[in-house]
């Protein structure tokens, strides 16, 4: 009869029901339980626990009218020591929105003074150190000047057959921009050009311009533009020098002769300007052995004993300019006469 009874209530569905419900309200609760009830905890914990982060190469927001002044001795960077709850610390670093900033340096004025560093934009939950906090720097007003620029060129690295000429800068001049101080010890500014040795064509390129002092020291000022270009032109040697005319061969008896260039009265020479350098003229030789009137004449331009060497024009035109001379005359007169008598 019991056993049967029990079948009963098994068999019964709303038993079956309600226990299913109780099973459900008790797994339920312990679910809960776990994980809210941890959550809660660990968050907690989150806002509680203290944490400290260290940042490096923190950039420096200069306060100041960098128009007029001009500031030295201030580092690029610093480093940022911060404290405080780690949910602040983490948004913090996430946000990355803080700046590292100088006092207001316009008050200050041109001088030697020593500046505090602050954070701006921080939380006011975080505490913070800056390494380093206070710095030595030079507050000078800035002075613009514009002033050419020099070419620096070894010329002795061009081949003897050849000459480099004048520098062709895209720009003459450059803008110098420093502290007062520093802009007064200028001594020079130029760009050098490399180069290797025998060279024998144009050079070109770009190259930094360099601002120096007397002692040669390199100047920390800025250069606009930084960058020139330079073309220096390589063209062989030539060399321009007069003609000498020389008379030559046995001038016909009773004549006498002047020689004068018709056209041309300097030739070119080209080649090796280290051998050419002792030579100021060129002869050109003229035969009058068989010249008994005014002519005209093509003479050759004698060529030079010096390896390497041309001469242009090679050939010349001369005028030989004759004349009789007294005893000449003096003949042709007494022939006259003897010939006027016969015919008597």
């Amino acid at each position: 009869m019991s056993k049967n009874n029990n079948n009963n209530l098994l068999e019964n569905v709303w038993i079956v029901r309600l226990i299913s419900l109780l099973v459900s309200i008790l797994l339920f609760g312990y679910v809960y339980s776990e994980n809210y009830g941890l959550s809660t905890t660990n968050r907690n914990d989150a806002i509680s626990t203290l944490r400290s982060e260290t940042i490096s190469n923190l950039p420096i927001q200069i306060n100041m009218d960098t128009d007029r002044y001009f500031i030295s001795g201030l580092p690029e960077t610093v480093m940022l020591n911060i404290s405080g709850p780690e949910s602040v610390i983490v948004q913090t670093l996430s946000a990355s929105d803080f700046n590292i900033v100088t006092e207001d340096l316009d008050l200050l004025g041109p001088g030697r003074h020593t500046v505090q560093l602050r954070v701006e934009n921080l939380s006011e939950e975080l505490t913070y150190q800056i390494v380093p906090s206070r710095v030595n720097v030079q507050i000078e007003e800035k002075v613009t000047i514009e002033s050419s620029v020099e070419v620096r060129f070894d010329t002795d690295a061009v081949n003897d057959a050849y000459i480099s000429k004048e520098p062709i800068l895209n720009r003459e001049s450059v803008i110098i921009t420093g502290p007062a101080s520093t802009v007064e010890r200028i001594d020079r500014i130029y760009v050098r050009v490399p180069s290797e040795n025998e060279i024998t064509s144009t050079l070109k390129g770009t190259y930094v311009v360099q601002v120096e002092d007397e002692a040669r020291n390199k100047l920390n000022v800025v250069v606009e533009p930084q960058e020139i270009e330079v073309q220096i032109p390589v063209e062989p040697y030539e060399k321009t020098v007069p003609i000498r005319l020389v008379q030559t061969g046995t001038p016909v008896s009773g004549k006498k002769y002047q020689l004068s260039l018709a056209r041309t009265e300097n030739v070119v020479l080209t080649g090796n300007q280290k051998l050419l350098a002792d030579v100021d003229e060129v002869v050109v030789e003229v035969d009058v052995s068989a010249i008994r009137s005014t002519v005209a004449v093509t003479a050759a331009v004698l060529p030079l004993d010096l390896a390497g060497t041309d001469v242009v024009p090679k050939q010349v035109e001369v005028n030989v300019t004759v004349e009789n001379t007294q005893t000449e005359e003096t003949s042709e007169r007494s022939n006259q006469t003897t010939n006027t008598s016969n015919n008597r």
